[in-house]
Formats: C-alpha cells, sequence, structure tokens
C-alpha cells in the first residue's frame, strides 16, 4: 500500500473513496491467499449449512462432532455460493465482506476523535482504521469461513451506532432509547451467529457503566442496550436455540449438558477450556505472553506485538492517572466516546481471558488496539510526542504483521468449483448409512457433497459421546435405515499419487475402531475416490461394513 503514501487523506472525499477502495484490496487479497481450506471448513461450516437446508437433523448424528449442532445460520450464503458460483468470485465476495469492517472501524475512529485539528482530521482515522485492519487475527482471516471476521461486523456496527448516540445519554426520548435499542440489536444479532461474539455485546453493555452522565442514566442506557441484546440474539439464535431445546432439551447441545442431561452426551460443559490461563500469574501477563507464544492461545502462527503494546498502554496510563491524581494536577480527560471505546477493549479482553483464552475470537476488539494506543499515548504525552510516539509502534506492529506475522489459516489453489468430490455408487441412497472412522482430518465438508437422503454417524469425533447409548444409537440408525452400511475413511495423497503406507494404516485404525463399536469392516471392498477444495485434492476410501451380532 506504499501508493497511498503519496495520497493527500485529509479531506472527506478521500475518505469516501477509501471506503470502497480498501473492501475491494481486502477481496483481491483473497483471491491471493486461493480457497479457504480451513480445519473448521473441512469439519463444518459446509456441513451445518448443508445439513440446515437438507434437513439433516434427524438423519445424522454428529458428522462433524460437537460443531454439528451449532448454529448453521452464518455458513448458508457462503454455502450456497459456493455451490452455485464460480470459486473465484466467492472468494472475493467473501474477502470484500471483510473489507467492509474498515468503514465501520473508521467511522468509529471519526466519532471518538472528533476534537482533532483541521490539520489531522481526515488522516489520523484513516491510518489508525488501516491500521486496525492490518493486525494478525483479521488478516488471517480475510476470506475464510471461520466468521470472525464477519461477525465483527456486528461488533464494529453495534459500537459505531453507540457512539453516534452517546453524547445524548442523558436524555430519556424515545429517539435515543430507540438507537440505543437498535445498537443492542446489532450487537446481539451477531452474538446469535455465532456465541463467542457474545463476548463484545457484554463488554458493549458494561462500557455504559462508565459514561459520563448520572447513574440512573448509565443503568438505563446499560438496561436498554442489554433488552436490545436479548432481541437481536432471538432474532438470529433463537430459531436454533428452539430447534436444540425441541430435540435433545438442551439449548446449547452439546454444551453444557451437565445442566441439561441427554443420554447420548457425558456430562459436559464448555468443551474447550485447554487454552485458559494456568494460573493468576500468567493472567496477570497473558498478552506478553502470546505475543511471545501465539501457540499459546491457538493452532496459528499470529506473530504481533500489538497487544503486549496496548496493554503496556493502559497500565501505565492507570499509574499516570493515579499519580496525578494523587499529587492534585490537572490532567487531560478522555472524551466519554474515547472512554467508551477504551472500557469496550478492557471489559472485552477480560471476558475473553476468562472464557475462552482463543486468540481468534479476540477481532472484534482487536480492531481497535491502535485507536485506544493512540488516545492512551494522548493522554500520558505532550501531543507531538504522543503523535509521533503512537505512530512509531503502529508502523512497527504492522509491519511485523505484514512479513509474515499473520499465517494463513489454510488454503488450496484455485479451481473452477470450490468443492467437488467423486462420489462412489449409490444404488439406494435412502436406505445408505455410512460411518466416520476419524475426526482428524475431518470429513464434514464430504458428507455436504454426497446426496441429502445418505444418513452418516461418527464414531469417532470431538462429540462428548455417552456410551454405550450413543454405540445403540449408531446401531439404531443403521437397522432402522435397512441397507448398505459403509466407513467413509480418510485418504491419503502424497507427491501426486496415493501414499499406501498411510492408507493402509488408515484402514487398520479404523478396523479396530469399528470392532470397538461392534462393526466389521470389510478391507477387502476399500475403494479410493477423490474429493477437491479448489485445486487441492482430499482422497477417501468407502469400505463395506457390517454389523457384528452382540
Amino acid at each position: 500500500m506504499r501508493w497511498l503514501q503519496g495520497v493527500d487523506m485529509n479531506s472527506p472525499r478521500a475518505l469516501m473513496h477509501a471506503c470502497w477502495i480498501v473492501p475491494i484490496i481486502f477481496g483481491l487479497y483473497s483471491l491471493d491467499q486461493g480457497a479457504d481450506s480451513n480445519w473448521d471448513v473441512r469439519n463444518y461450516h459446509l456441513y451445518n449449512a448443508f445439513a440446515f437446508l437438507n434437513g439433516k437433523l434427524s438423519i445424522d448424528l454428529a458428522p462433524a462432532g460437537m460443531q454439528s449442532y451449532f448454529n448453521p445460520l452464518l455458513d448458508v450464503p457462503f454455502y450456497l455460493m459456493a455451490m452455485h458460483l464460480p470459486a473465484m468470485l466467492v472468494g472475493f465476495v467473501m474477502g470484500v465482506v471483510h473489507g467492509l469492517n474498515f468503514p465501520l472501524l473508521l467511522g468509529i475512529c471519526r466519532l471518538t476523535l472528533s476534537d482533532l485539528s483541521e490539520a489531522t482530521r481526515y488522516r489520523t482515522p484513516f491510518w489508525l482504521a488501516l491500521a486496525g485492519c492490518v493486525t494478525a487475527n483479521f488478516l488471517s482471516a480475510i476470506g475464510n469461513t471461520m466468521g470472525d471476521n464477519t461477525t465483527s461486523l456486528f461488533s464494529l456496527g453495534a459500537l459505531l451506532i453507540v457512539l453516534y448516540v452517546s453524547p445524548r445519554l442523558a436524555q430519556f426520548r424515545i429517539p435515543m432509547i430507540a438507537t440505543l435499542f437498535l445498537a443492542g440489536v446489532v450487537s446481539g444479532a451477531g452474538a446469535g451467529l455465532k456465541l463467542t461474539t457474545a463476548v463484545f455485546s457484554v463488554a458493549q453493555c458494561g462500557g455504559l457503566l462508565f459514561a459520563p452522565v448520572s447513574i440512573p442514566a448509565r443503568l438505563r442506557a446499560a438496561f436498554v442496550f442489554g433488552v436490545g441484546v436479548l432481541a437481536g440474539l432471538a432474532m438470529t439464535g433463537g430459531f436454533w436455540f428452539a430447534e436444540l431445546w425441541h430435540r435433545y432439551g438442551n439449548p446449547l447441545y452439546p454444551q453444557f449438558s451437565s445442566v441439561f442431561p441427554s443420554p447420548l452426551t457425558s456430562r459436559v460443559s464448555v468443551v474447550d477450556t485447554g487454552w485458559l490461563p494456568k494460573s493468576f500469574l500468567e493472567a496477570l501477563v497473558f498478552p506478553f505472553v502470546f505475543s511471545l507464544n501465539p501457540y499459546r492461545v491457538g493452532q496459528a502462527r499470529l506473530h504481533q506485538a500489538i497487544w503486549a503494546v496496548a496493554y503496556a498502554c493502559f497500565w501505565c496510563w492507570v499509574l499516570t492517572v493515579a499519580v496525578r491524581k494523587a499529587k492534585g494536577a490537572v490532567a487531560p480527560q478522555l472524551s466519554g466516546r474515547g472512554r467508551y471505546v477504551v472500557a469496550y477493549v478492557a471489559i472485552g479482553y477480560l471476558v475473553w481471558m476468562k472464557l475462552f483464552s482463543i486468540q481468534r475470537y479476540l477481532v472484534g476488539i482487536e480492531l481497535c488496539l491502535p485507536l485506544v494506543i493512540y488516545m492512551l499515548a494522548g493522554q500520558m504525552l505532550t501531543y507531538r510526542r504522543a503523535l509521533n510516539g503512537s505512530r512509531s509502534v503502529l508502523v512497527v506492529c504492522s509491519l511485523m504483521v505484514l512479513i509474515g506475522g499473520a499465517h494463513s489459516w489454510g488454503h488450496d489453489a484455485w479451481s473452477k468449483k470450490t468443492f467437488s468430490i467423486d462420489l462412489p455408487p449409490l444404488p439406494a441412497p435412502e436406505k445408505t448409512t455410512a460411518l466416520l472412522t476419524s475426526g482428524d482430518p475431518p470429513l464434514g465438508w464430504m458428507v455436504a457433497l454426497f446426496p441429502g437422503n445418505v444418513a452418516f454417524a461418527a464414531i469417532v469425533s470431538a462429540f462428548p459421546q455417552s456410551r454405550p447409548a450413543y454405540d445403540e444409537k449408531v446401531h439404531a440408525m443403521a437397522r432402522a435405515r435397512g441397507g448398505p452400511l459403509y466407513a467413509l475413511i480418510p485418504g491419503y495423497w502424497t507427491h501426486g499419487q496415493y501414499d499406501q503406507a498411510r492408507n493402509s494404516a488408515q484402514v487398520a485404525d479404523s478396523q479396530a475402531v469399528l470392532a470397538i463399536y461392534g462393526f466389521a469392516l470389510d478391507v477387502g471392498s476399500c475403494a479410493f475416490y477423490k474429493a477437491h477444495i479448489g485445486g487441492g485434492t482430499y482422497p477417501y476410501q468407502w469400505c463395506r461394513v457390517t454389523s457384528v451380532p452382540s
């Protein structure tokens, strides 16, 4: 983006052009990355939309593990595009959609920094918004289906609306109440699509308690926003909560089965707690920990320093304010909007660390970090030092990401279709049952390419099975359908040919697993077929299975 250095960005016209140019640049960046083949899309993002649109919830049994039961609504647009549009067009559209975070972030920066001088009124918000979009989390997920860059649109949209109405929070008038309620609806709608986004709804609601108005006005604002969040949550997630409650007696099935017991599910709460800080001391320095070791909070190599910088700035600011108050010195104050943004980021970070500590769930607040660093520097230093210091730090942080800090979550070369498969003969698909014998590599996306009336059941996955009830459910499915029984087994393709050693080992492992569940694998019947994500080849094996009498 060096060409931008010669462009005068300090005009409303320049910002207006940037609002459509930058998303297009991200669309092109998505094209450069290739077809999205991240682990999650191969497990459940494609499958969930397919299952929802084809009534598979009553046919299948957890082919994508516990994620088989996540709200599919977020994945439906991608699924429909992937099934009907050229692959490269799908990738471009996904990148552009994610790029829309930029104009929202630009609006947030402009409202928050409304007191800037004429010389920097438009230029500074532009560069801060651009720096927010050049953070490792956001950049690594451009164009992919994991949903963090999509639901951040709802979080930033709600934040923008709150900042717009914040000067009128002391008023008790219908337009202000309606606007604040709308902000809550937008935030809640994002949480309904992806529950991890609820962290930002909590942060935005909690941030209103720090507004520079009376305590009753703060409580009223937080209440109205919270009611809006519930309405938005019901709008995008209510139908799915009701569906899971109707089928399994648990609106969050299979999670929290310790609260909502199910005969098929072991008693668990939130399944993935391995990323949480291991001690109070680690929690106290956590941004430094995961800045030095990104694998502490995720599977991808996301090297960046901006969280450590923002965290250090925050505590230096707190200490500076405390010292100034102790000395009775007059100190600059954050604007009401600036205070809200800082509270949003701080509360969001604390709730995230307590619930998840998975780095890619931070996108909704990470985008705001350059703005926060700039504001806090301005509270501690003279204007010129704050401007130069924050600019230098943000340039270094951005360069660190651009030269290799944003590791890809997985891509393949482009092809005409996003997904394709060579299917085995299926003379009676409405009676056919297939067992998935491996949870990794994930095979849920292949299930989505089979006819919708073939039943699939996972016997090895991340689903918290309660055995032997789960085993009996699998056998009951096969008996009820009354047709042929198969195993869908991963295959391996290396340097343009089948890896026979790994394929044989996988068959042997599957044979042992099937035996545990009361099935026998006909090894001699196994045949190889290929599935594709873009230009990438993912072979699989299709083998006959018989049920062993108990």
